[in-house]
């Protein structure tokens, strides 16, 4: 496990060392996620790819709600078809 301290500027902003972007793989440009839990502690992340998120709300929708018809539901319906486009 890594650490690394960082300062927040009148702005709002962080910076991230060149050795915690390689920590993260991450680089200029590219989404981060910040989860903060509970108790106040916060995780910052390299934002998944679409296709993995897709691949994740579809898991979670089908876990909620399994008996969902279409149409109650457009935005998932229009998830699943762009998800079986992409497969075929």
């Amino acid at each position: 496990m890594q650490h690394f301290a960082l300062t927040l500027t009148p702005e709002g902003q962080v910076t991230l060392s060149a050795e915690a972007r390689d920590a993260l793989g991450i680089a200029p440009g590219e989404k981060l996620s910040l989860v903060v839990d509970d108790d106040g502690r916060a995780t910052l992340a390299k934002q998944a790819p679409l296709h993995d998120l897709r691949s994740d709300a579809r898991r979670a929708r089908a876990r909620a709600r399994p008996s969902i018809t279409p149409s109650d539901d457009p935005i998932g319906d229009y998830l699943l078809a762009e998800d079986a486009r992409t497969k075929s």
